[in-house]
């Protein structure tokens, strides 16, 4: 008698697989607190309070640009061009800084919302794989970025209101990490409680269930692509501001690929149907503290892309297994 379905057998094998989906679920806490402590003990700097406030700095756009990414995602699509649209973004400011800080800002966010439609229509009207759409994007955006800017660098004028997103904290925590938690806690509701959020995970699930089930696929895609490129566009203004010009050159490269990283890190797999906002939150803080720990130690930057490589491959692994 084969004892391969046996009730023992089927016991000894559900402890390994409980381990696997508790791994999936909470790697990425385990590995920032691990990474901290590591950081703590041998890091010079690393416990001063400045560091910590620089570092949330530095991880504000990515949130911003992650929580779109994740949405996207769940969709089991992608959104490659959020770096280009941070560009785009900042040069539209650098255009506009004529018009007072205020209408700069307003524009930044609002050419990133333009280009969030304009991707959305390609996938969702167009039918084009949003790899493709993504991908034409970001070389179009950065581009057209460095065209209105004539491909320099534009230093911002002396305002309280980019003062506020570039330097501006509350207590101990940047007011822009202020903002991102915020737009976190906003976007994980939406998911959780509104019909939006459902629709997103469930086109993610089964595209095609979801069309036989009457659920509006298009619509929601649409609407998904958008509000991630009005999330690059906001990331875009941070980045400018924090910067204190703009530099389409600079603002947004790669940023995108630790926006996906972030996601997948966090527990938003690429196979779409499920999404993490906490984790993936976690996630940028994750990279963020990979990247501090190998500048603040004089290692090359080099080894901290490699390992961020680790990371990614080991989440997929977890996803796939205790999935």
């Amino acid at each position: 008698m084969s004892l391969s379905n046996s009730p023992a057998q089927g016991a000894r094998a559900q402890p390994g697989h409980a381990l696997l989906v508790w791994a999936r679920e909470n790697s990425v806490y385990v590995a920032l607190a691990v990474l901290v402590l590591i950081n703590l003990a041998v890091t010079p700097g690393f416990s001063n309070p400045l560091a910590a406030r620089s570092l949330l700095f530095e991880a504000a756009p990515v949130v911003m640009i992650a929580l779109g990414q994740n949405l996207a995602i769940a969709t089991r699509g992608i959104d490659l061009s959020v770096g280009s649209v941070m560009a785009l973004s900042s040069a539209t400011i650098a255009v506009c800084l004529d018009y007072g800080a205020g209408t700069a800002i307003f524009a930044g966010i609002a050419i990133g919302l333009i280009a969030g439609i304009f991707n959305g229509a390609l996938v969702s009207i167009v039918r084009i794989d949003p790899l493709i759409s993504g991908l034409a994007l970001l070389v179009a955006a950065r581009g057209l970025a460095q065209a209105l800017v004539g491909g320099s660098r534009v230093n911002l004028p002396p305002s309280d209101a980019f003062d506020l997103l570039g330097t501006g904290a509350l207590g101990p925590l940047p007011v822009v990490m202020l903002i991102g938690i915020v737009l976190a806690v906003v976007i994980s509701l939406v998911v959780r409680r509104t019909t939006f959020g459902r629709y997103t995970i469930l086109i993610g699930a089964s595209r095609g269930a979801a069309f036989l089930a009457g659920i509006p696929v298009r619509r929601t895609l649409f609407m998904v692509y958008a509000a991630s490129g009005m999330l690059a566009g906001f990331a875009g203004v941070i980045a400018t501001a924090r910067l204190g010009a703009s530099d389409p050159n600079y603002v947004g490269v790669n940023f995108e690929l630790d926006a996906i990283a972030a996601s997948v890190i966090g527990g938003t797999p690429l196979s779409g149907g499920r999404i993490s906002i906490v984790g993936t939150v976690f996630g940028v803080l994750l990279l963020q503290v990979l990247d501090a720990s190998f500048i603040m130690n004089n290692i090359s930057y080099t080894y901290a892309q490699i390992l961020k490589a680790v990371f990614i491959v080991v989440a997929l692994y977890l996803q796939r297994q205790g999935g």
